[in-house]
């Protein structure tokens, strides 16, 4: 036999099986240093217990902050169609209160969709409001009364795209500036 050993291989050359399961390196939980300590700012807890203790804090969980977010321009756009005929500054100033709500309230991952969203909130709620105060019976066709409600609405999209852009630059140059002072 070519390349084979006419002696049994002893037992001292392999390692019996629990040894050779104690010897290999299993990684742990995320965040956990092979002694069990936690690295520093690694492993902060996930899912709910993280929602727990953020509610703990006094911070509004994120059903109740886009409830608000909805139910402020619904509220003002109730509140112009119950005073006037359009919609106006009730409507305009919910609707910046709205975005700045959720401007101070987003994180980092959603930046991106609280940006997108005053404009598709405050067109999606004139429409309703025009149809259900039905205002836009005079205008005739689908087109004119559609260019009727862009009109309508662009001051309140307007003034809450803005207002949300300057709150968002605010909290950018905020933890930009305490980012350096905490690393000085």
């Amino acid at each position: 036999m070519t390349g084979q050993s006419a002696e049994a291989p002893s037992e001292s050359t392999y390692l019996p099986r629990d040894a050779a399961r104690q010897s290999r390196r299993v990684p742990g939980p995320r965040g956990q240093a092979a002694g069990g300590s936690r690295r520093a700012g690694v492993g902060r807890p996930s899912g709910r217990a993280s929602r727990a203790r953020h509610d703990e804090r006094g911070a509004a969980p994120t059903s109740r902050i886009v409830l608000l977010a909805l139910g402020l321009p619904v509220a003002g756009a109730i509140v112009d169609e119950l005073v006037g005929s359009a919609l106006g500054w009730a409507f305009a100033i919910t609707a910046v209160l709205a975005a700045v709500l959720a401007a101070m309230n987003c994180t980092r991952a959603s930046t991106w969709w609280v940006l997108s969203a005053p404009p598709l909130v405050v067109a999606a709620i004139t429409i309703v409001a025009e149809q259900v105060a039905n205002t836009s019976g005079s205008h005739g066709k689908l087109t004119t009364s559609a260019v009727h409600w862009a009109v309508d609405a662009f001051p309140a999209m307007g003034a809450a795209e803005v207002t949300l852009i300057a709150v968002l630059a605010v909290r950018l140059i905020r933890s930009r500036r305490n980012g350096r002072n905490s690393g000085a």
